[in-house]
């Protein structure tokens, strides 16, 4: 038989008081004596009381709910393919851990478009991943008044500092320096065809250092569904050129392992013939043959960063913004010839 909970009138009876002074010393409302107070707080920790969260949104007029919005896909499929990358699951599940550790629900929902959607979830914030230029989601949240935290910022408000991001142009300029110190010559980018600001900071990060060593860029850029497909289709371009690289830079997780398979079809043996390395490490890029040097974003320290930037926020500070999350780059046996 489970235990009974513990209610109010529970720490009522053991401070000795009424259910309205516990109601007010734990609350912080009315005005009740600092040694009662302190008793009402000692009674309600020894006997384990917890307010009901329903109780205190009906009071408070807040659930506490934080929400998670992915990427927003255009179809079903496209929807499904977010929700099996490495990264966005890495990503929510550190933000849920340190939303719980604050006592705070964590909702990942569903694709949003209107302020009547979201009202009806009844969060009190949210974060949002990978906003595009200008993301409507995020005016959403701004005509309810509720406070948003973004991973990667968004490049139409410039105004917004809350988010958390990679160092991305830092990241591009360590792992392009390791394929030229592995002898890559001609380094190729397989680009994202997207508007998030991690996919255009890293490119203007590849173009940047490309220029700095005298070499003419060369992007291929591909699309962000059917990952591995495009990637295969896009990837093949860059290989049937008549001065094919030596190196490609596959920026999302599933580009990489697209790169291999179009070279394996040409002929082509990965490390020797061609380096190969990712823009975000996840299983694939680890257990893939052979296994491909990544940028390790760190999913787990962004969302965490993340959700404590935004309880943070709930709680009425004012935090320091925006934060920045070193990555870790993860040298594997595709760049090591």
């Amino acid at each position: 038989m489970s235990e009974r909970r513990v209610t109010i009138r529970d720490v009522a009876a053991a401070a000795g008081v009424s259910v309205t002074t516990v109601s007010h010393a734990l609350n912080g409302k009315g005005s009740v004596d600092p040694a009662t107070r302190e008793r009402v707080i000692a009674a309600a920790g020894d006997l384990g009381y917890r307010a009901s969260r329903a109780a205190r949104a009906l009071r408070s007029g807040r659930t506490g709910v934080i929400a998670m919005l992915l990427p927003a896909p255009d179809t079903l499929d496209a929807e499904r393919e977010m929700l099996s990358l490495d990264y966005y699951m890495q990503l929510a599940m550190a933000a849920a851990g340190a939303a719980f550790e604050r006592h705070h629900p964590l909702l990942l929902t569903p694709p949003l478009k209107t302020v009547a959607e979201l009202r009806e979830l009844g969060v009190d914030g949210g974060i949002l991943c990978d906003p595009g230029r200008a993301d409507p989601r995020l005016a959403l949240f701004e005509e309810l008044g509720l406070p948003v935290v973004t991973i990667e910022r968004d490049l139409g408000r410039p105004e917004h500092r809350w988010y958390v991001r990679g160092d991305n142009e830092a990241n591009t300029h360590e792992l392009l320096d390791h394929l030229a110190d592995a002898g890559a010559t001609r380094v190729a980018m397989l680009a994202a065809e997207s508007d998030w600001a991690w996919s255009a900071e890293s490119e203007q990060a590849y173009r940047a250092w490309c220029a700095s060593r005298g070499q003419e860029p060369i992007v291929e850029v591909t699309g962000l569904h059917q990952l591995e497909a495009s990637a295969y289709e896009s990837g093949g371009r860059l290989l049937d050129r008549p001065q094919r690289p030596d190196a490609i830079f596959a920026l999302a997780e599933s580009y990489a392992t697209g790169v291999v398979r179009a070279a394996r079809d040409r002929g082509l043996e990965v490390p020797r013939d061609l380096l190969v390395a990712s823009g975000i490490d996840s299983q694939q890029t680890r257990e893939a043959t052979p296994p491909i040097t990544t940028i390790d974003l760190l999913p787990q320290d962004q969302g965490a960063a993340a959700a404590r930037l935004l309880v943070e926020r709930l709680e009425g500070a004012e935090p320091a913004a925006p934060v920045v999350v070193p990555a870790a780059l993860r040298i594997r046996a595709s760049t090591q010839p």
